[in-house]
């Protein structure tokens, strides 16, 4: 039987509940005709904002995506660097802009590269973070390429906190991957951050920032 075109709404479907504005149809073998109107599933990422580009820069900001909205945020990036043994640093924004003083920069790192070799990195009190160490600039393979969960970065009283997973090419390009986490000592409302490597400039970027929405 062939249905003509524009007949098919709700009334004409069988299914076991009654609707509810917002609900999604989901199947259940169980119930009546197989069907049943279900609250859609809450929780996931809100696109916010990105940043690429090709040619060379002193610097990356990507600033004003974060805000009272979402309580933690997601970040993934990719990052080339000009020059091999250059690394990678990183610094936060607030409301008055580049936070570079005072030492409220902790990281714990530790990574293993694809010949067994582990490395553990370790910084406190400093003025950035250190997301790397010792990067080859291969920009067929790319320096480093990451992700960051944010742990709320604007919450009154708490210090931000963010996990940090990564894989990065070292000096020799050998594949290097890497876990930690990044703690903002102050308790800043942030806003964003600032990226920038350690010798020359970084040649390639791409940087995509989320919401997370909490379930």
């Amino acid at each position: 039987t062939v249905i003509a075109d524009n007949i098919i709404d709700e009334a004409n479907l069988k299914v076991s509940n009654t609707p509810t504005n917002g609900y999604m149809l989901t199947a259940q073998s169980g119930n009546t005709g197989g069907l049943t109107w279900a609250d859609a599933p809450s929780g996931g990422l809100v696109p916010l904002t990105q940043s690429s580009g090709t040619s060379g820069t002193d610097n990356v900001i990507v600033n004003g995506w974060i805000s009272d909205t979402y309580e933690d945020y997601l970040m993934t990036y990719q990052i080339n660097v000009e020059t091999t043994g250059a690394d990678l640093n990183m610094t936060l924004y607030d409301a008055s802009g580049n936070i570079s003083s005072g030492n409220e920069y902790d990281s714990a790192h530790i990574g293993v590269d694809t010949g067994g070799s582990t490395q553990t990195r370790c910084n406190s009190g400093q003025n950035n973070f250190r997301l790397s160490h010792g990067m080859n600039n291969d920009s067929g393979r790319i320096s480093i390429t990451g992700q960051m969960r944010w742990l709320h970065p604007r919450k009154s009283g708490k210090r931000t906190t963010i996990l940090h997973d990564s894989r990065m090419l070292n000096n020799s390009a050998t594949v290097r991957s890497q876990t930690g986490v990044l703690e903002f000592k102050a308790t800043n409302a942030l806003t964003g951050f600032y990226m920038n490597a350690t010798a020359d400039q970084i040649d390639y970027w791409q940087i995509r920032c989320y919401g997370i929405v909490n379930s």
